[in-house]
């Protein structure tokens, strides 16, 4: 099931948290200009990082990986306290939160950020830009959604295993459901990783979420979120999913031993699944999401306003974030691309992955990021997103109806967020 932490609003009020950006003898520092960059994730690959590195031997480079929700509560501390790294990564369910406070980042366009828009999806862009009109943030990957799903155990349970067939089994979210009812029928085996997963693909396939685009809360009456309540509620209901937390030892085994033959993968997730389970390369492949597209995550690098090295940590993010090195962590890693000038480029349409059972992988991301519409991310989207996931995590321990999760979820929000 989903798993989140305490809302953003609460962890805005501890006065400090220890966020030292380690220790660096004073050899190194002599020598090296040291950049320091806050993530989580593998939003930054170490192994470019270390290639950066060679070809800038005056420059070091220190990454501090944390987990999603502790690393955005530690940034926003460090940057009241003003004691931030050079480069930080925003994911955007915080980009709504951090557009309202421009004047603790770095106006990117002072250096030179506009000259890197026209590459990139406007969609994308404008995820990092604030509400003053500062860029604050320069987009990554694209999280672009699809299905991976084991063709070994489709077989084994009688179903397709090609992707046009299997897609074909699934154009809607209760289509879905009621295959992997079958599936768990035949095998006794659980369909999909978690069921909690289903709320943010099917939330994500609207025009809007929690907020207009003028701010307004609109969370209560916008059909969208009760359709993605309801339909998690219906895959909960269904036991279809294994309840497994995501990025957890449980999860890796599962992905290993065949637990669940299903996960809800942006296309982010396959570096995941290579990671997690080298094994099982060739005995995955890649279907279409219920319902058509959706995105489901992707981040965006920024440098805090009160960065000690601002010039050298944009050097590196257009280096890193530039077209030819988002092809490579494409072709290496499974991110899909936000820089839209690829798209055209046979490397990304006829892009095959063989460890995906040569699934066409490089078509299916780009008809589904050309595909999407923007959504308005508001300022307390994480806290919002953290209220409907425990109301989802009670319906699953069967602590309460959804019809009484839904409705205490809207006073929660009501109470806390407005």
């Amino acid at each position: 099931m989903i798993k989140f932490s305490k809302p953003l609003k609460a962890l805005v009020a501890i006065a400090a948290i220890a966020v030292g950006l380690g220790q660096f003898s004073p050899a190194l520092a002599a020598s090296k200009t040291v950049v320091t960059i806050w993530s989580f994730g593998n939003v930054i690959r170490p192994e470019l990082v270390t290639e950066y590195e060679a070809a800038h031997p005056d420059i070091s480079i220190v990454v501090k990986k944390s987990e999603l929700d502790p690393h955005h509560n530690s940034l926003i501390t460090a940057m009241l306290a003003k004691n931030t790294p050079d480069i930080a990564a925003i994911e955007v369910s915080y980009s709504g939160y951090f557009r309202s406070y421009p004047k603790y980042f770095t106006d990117l366009r002072t250096l030179g950020a506009s000259d890197m828009q026209s590459d990139y999806l406007d969609w994308r862009w404008d995820q990092g830009v604030a509400d003053n009109g500062a860029v604050i943030g320069i987009p990554t990957d694209v999280g672009g959604a699809a299905i991976a799903y084991r063709t070994d155990l489709f077989k084994a349970a009688g179903l397709p295993t090609d992707p046009t067939s299997v897609s074909a089994l699934w154009p809607t979210w209760d289509k879905y459901i009621a295959v992997g009812e079958k599936y768990k029928a035949k095998t006794k085996k659980s369909f999909l990783d978690s069921s909690g997963t289903v709320y943010a693909a099917i939330l994500n396939q609207g025009t809007q979420k929690y907020y207009d685009r003028s701010g307004n809360l609109i969370y209560s009456s916008n059909a969208q979120v009760k359709t993605a309540f309801n339909g998690t509620s219906k895959a909960l209901a269904s036991g279809i999913g294994s309840n497994i937390s995501q990025f957890t030892s449980d999860w890796n085994v599962g992905m290993n031993k065949g637990t669940f033959a299903t996960i809800i993968a942006p296309a982010w997730m396959m570096d995941y699944i290579k990671q997690q389970a080298p094994a099982t390369k060739g005995k995955w492949n890649i279907a279409s999401l219920p319902g058509g597209g959706g995105n489901i995550g992707g981040s965006q690098l920024s440098i805090p306003a009160s960065a000690k090295h601002p010039q050298e940590a944009m050097d590196f993010m257009k280096w890193y974030l530039s077209p030819a090195m988002q092809l490579r962590v494409f072709k290496t890693y499974g991110l899909f691309p936000s820089t839209k000038t690829l798209y055209d480029d046979p490397a990304v349409k006829n892009y095959t992955d063989p460890f995906f059972s040569n699934a066409p992988v490089g078509a299916i991301y780009t008809k589904g990021a050309l595909a999407l519409k923007p959504i308005f991310e508001g300022r307390k989207e994480r806290q919002i997103d953290n209220i409907f996931g425990q109301a989802l995590s009670r319906i699953a321990l069967k602590k309460q109806t959804a019809a009484a999760a839904w409705q205490q979820a809207l006073s929660e929000i009501k109470n806390t967020v407005g």
